[in-house]
C-alpha cells in the first residue's frame, strides 16, 4: 500500500481537499510587460515568444497558443498575435480550456486555421470544473487576416487554452466557502487557482467574486458585492492576514459580519501560514465578536461543512445488529437495532449519532430508531416500505436520503420531518443506480450507476429552499466514467472528495480510488492504491483528520498509518462513520 500517497491526500485536510478561486483576475492573467526586478525567477518560469516577421497563418496560430503558456500567466505577448481590434476585446478570463498533450496540427483552409483538440475539458470564469468538451467544441477555428503586412488573428475565442501537463503542474484545486440558503452550514465550492506566493490574495479575490456560475442559486454569500482586494493580502510573521477590502459596501449587521468572517476563515485555512484575520471594509475595521481585533482561523467552526455537531464515532453491523463506538472499541447499541434478532442488511447513523436508519435483511423496509435507549422501551419507526432499498445516507439537517433500486429504474427518496417523497434526479432516476451518498451540507448527491461499460459515478446538486427543505435537483455531471469494472462501495473522504472501492480480483485484491466529487480529473491529487484481502467496504468521513478504514469481516485497517483493529468478537458485515 502506498502509505505516503494516502497520507498526503487524506491527512492534508482542506489544503489538498478543498477547492476555489477566480481563475484569471488575481494572479493568473497579467496584461503587462513589467517584471518585478526584486522577484527571483523560478525554474518553472516560461517566457512567451512574440511573433516573427513573415510567419505563416499556421505559425501565428501556433505561436498564439504557445504564448498562452507563459508563466507566471500574462497575456501581453499573446495579444501581439492578434489584430489591434481583437487584442482590445479579447477576454481569456471567461473560460479555461485544458487540452490533452498530443501535438496540435493547425490546418489552413483559405483565411481560416483550424486546430482540432483530441480531448479537452473546460473551467468557467471562476475556475470551477465544467467537464469534458465534445463535438464541435473540440475544434478551434481562427480567422486570420493581414495587418501591417503580417498575418494576425481576428477572432480569438475568449478563453485561456493550455495543455494538461502545464495546467497540472501549475494549478491546484482549492475551496471557496459559501453558505447554504438558510445560513446554517458552510458549503465548499471547488475551483482552480494558480500556485504561487499569492495564495491568500487569490483566495480572497475568488470569494469576492461570489459563487461560481453553476452554484448560483444553490448557495449564498455574506461577502458584499462591489468590493475588491487592495494591493494584496499580506501575512505577517505571526500568521495574521491583513485583508483590506476596498469599494462601496452596505453597513453590515453583527450577524452578517460574523457570517462573512466565517467564509473568509474557512477559505483562508487553505494557506498554512495563516492563523488569524484582520479585516477592513472601506477603511473601517469589520467588527469581530467579543470586540477582538483579530478573528482566529478556526473561529467559524460553528459552521463546519462536515457538520458542527457531527460525531466521528463508527457505526456498523455484526450478525445483523447495530454496533458502534470508537476505533478498537465497538459494542452493540442499546437501542432497538442492537437486539440480536434485528436482522439488518445495512445501517446509517445520523451525523449527531442520536438516530440510525436501517434496511431490513430482505431490503424492502427502512426504519429509524434511537441508537441509545436507557429504558429499553424505544421502538423503531417504519419510514419506507415496499421498495428495494440501498444503504441510506443522512445530511447535517437530519434529512434521510434513500435509493430505491426498483426493477424499472431507480428512485431517489428523501425523508424530511417524518414524511417521504420522491425527488427526481437527472442521471440517477430511472437508471440502474446501485448506491447513493449525500454530502453533509446537503447540496450534493453522488451515485454509482451500472452501465453496459461498467459502473460510472454521477453527481447532481440539490437546491434547498428558504424553509430548509429540498426543492429540486439540477446540474447533473459525470464524476467518473465507466471503466469496465464494478464499484463495490462509495464513501465521502472530504467535503469534496469521494472514495471508491473496486474489486480487481474479487475476494483477494481491491483498488481504492479517491476522486474529486465535481468530476475534475486534471489538476487534482487523485489517490489510487491496491489493497489485498477480502474487503467488505470503506469507512470514510468528510472531516479533517478522520482516519479512512479498509473494512474486513474480522478487522478494519487505517489506510494511512496501517493501524489494525480486531473485530473477531463482533465480526462485521458493514462499518462506516455517521452520515
Amino acid at each position: 500500500m502506498r502509505r505516503s500517497a494516502i497520507a498526503a491526500l487524506l491527512a492534508a485536510g482542506t489544503l489538498l481537499l478543498g477547492g476555489c478561486v477566480s481563475l484569471p483576475t488575481d494572479g493568473p492573467i497579467v496584461d503587462s510587460d513589467v517584471i518585478d526586478v526584486d522577484s527571483p525567477r523560478q525554474a518553472s518560469d516560461i517566457d512567451a515568444r512574440p511573433p516573427v516577421a513573415g510567419a505563416s497563418r499556421s505559425d501565428v496560430v501556433s505561436g498564439f497558443l504557445d504564448a498562452m503558456t507563459a508563466w507566471p500567466v500574462q497575456i501581453n505577448v499573446a495579444k501581439k498575435y492578434l489584430t489591434e481590434q481583437a487584442a482590445a476585446g479579447w477576454n481569456p478570463e471567461r473560460e479555461t480550456v485544458v487540452y490533452s498533450d498530443a501535438p496540435l496540427s493547425p490546418r489552413e483552409t483559405g483565411n481560416t486555421v483550424d486546430v482540432q483538440l483530441g480531448a479537452a475539458d473546460a473551467l468557467d470564469g471562476a475556475g470551477a470544473w465544467r467537464g469534458a468538451l465534445g463535438g464541435g467544441d473540440l475544434s478551434l477555428e481562427f480567422r486570420v487576416t493581414v495587418e501591417d503586412g503580417e498575418f494576425r488573428i481576428a477572432d480569438p475565442a475568449d478563453a485561456l487554452v493550455v495543455p494538461a501537463s502545464w495546467f497540472q503542474q501549475r494549478y491546484r484545486q482549492v475551496s471557496l466557502y459559501f453558505f447554504d440558503p438558510i445560513a446554517q452550514i458552510l458549503v465548499p465550492e471547488p475551483v482552480f487557482v494558480p500556485q504561487g506566493d499569492q495564495l491568500a490574495t487569490s483566495l480572497v479575490a475568488g470569494l469576492l467574486g461570489g459563487p461560481p456560475p453553476q452554484a448560483r442559486g444553490l448557495v449564498r454569500t455574506f461577502v458584499p458585492t462591489g468590493l475588491s482586494v487592495g494591493l494584496s493580502v499580506p501575512v505577517d510573521d505571526r500568521g495574521v492576514a491583513d485583508i483590506n477590502l476596498v469599494g462601496d459596501a452596505p453597513r453590515m449587521t453583527a450577524e452578517e459580519s460574523e457570517l462573512m468572517l466565517a467564509q473568509l476563515a474557512w477559505t483562508l485555512r487553505q494557506d498554512p501560514d495563516i492563523s488569524a484575520l484582520h479585516v477592513t471594509v472601506g477603511g473601517e475595521e469589520l467588527p469581530i465578536p467579543g470586540g477582538a481585533s483579530q478573528f482566529p482561523i478556526d473561529g467559524g467552526d460553528a459552521f463546519d461543512p462536515a457538520g458542527s455537531k457531527a460525531t466521528t464515532l463508527l457505526f456498523g453491523l455484526s450478525r445483523g445488529r447495530l454496533v458502534w463506538g470508537s476505533s478498537g472499541n465497538l459494542v452493540p447499541a442499546t437501542g432497538p437495532f442492537g437486539d440480536l434478532d434485528s436482522d439488518l442488511d445495512s445501517v446509517a447513523a445520523r451525523p449527531d449519532a442520536a438516530v440510525a436508519a436501517a434496511v431490513d435483511q430482505d431490503g424492502h423496509r427502512v426504519r429509524t430508531a434511537s441508537v441509545r435507549d436507557a429504558t429499553g422501551t424505544a421502538l423503531a419507526d417504519t419510514v419506507l416500505s415496499g421498495g428495494t432499498y440501498a444503504r441510506p445516507s443522512w445530511d447535517f439537517a437530519g434529512r434521510l436520503w434513500v435509493l430505491d433500486r426498483r426493477r424499472g429504474g431507480a428512485r431517489v427518496l428523501v425523508v424530511e420531518d417524518g414524511r417521504a417523497r420522491e425527488v427526481a434526479v437527472e442521471g440517477i432516476t430511472g437508471r440502474d443506480a446501485r448506491a447513493l451518498v449525500v454530502s453533509r451540507d446537503g447540496t450534493r448527491l453522488v451515485a454509482v450507476v451500472a452501465t453496459s461499460a461498467g459502473d460510472e459515478v454521477v453527481g447532481a446538486r440539490v437546491l434547498i429552499n428558504g424553509r430548509g427543505r429540498v426543492a429540486r435537483t439540477r446540474s447533473p455531471f459525470l464524476v467518473r466514467s465507466a471503466e469496465g469494472t464494478r464499484i463495490d462501495d462509495i464513501t465521502w473522504t472530504s467535503p469534496i472528495r469521494v472514495g471508491l472501492l473496486t474489486a480487481t480480483a474479487p475476494g483477494s485484491l481491491y483498488e481504492v480510488d479517491v476522486v474529486a466529487a465535481d468530476g475534475a480529473s486534471v489538476g487534482v491529487d487523485v489517490l489510487s492504491t491496491i489493497v489485498s484481502g477480502r474487503l467488505l467496504g470503506l469507512a470514510g468521513a468528510p472531516s479533517d483528520g478522520t482516519p479512512m478504514f479498509a473494512v474486513y469481516g474480522e478487522r478494519y485497517v487505517d489506510m494511512v498509518d496501517q493501524s489494525e483493529y480486531s473485530a473477531e468478537v463482533l465480526p462485521l458485515t458493514q462499518l462506516d462513520y455517521a452520515g
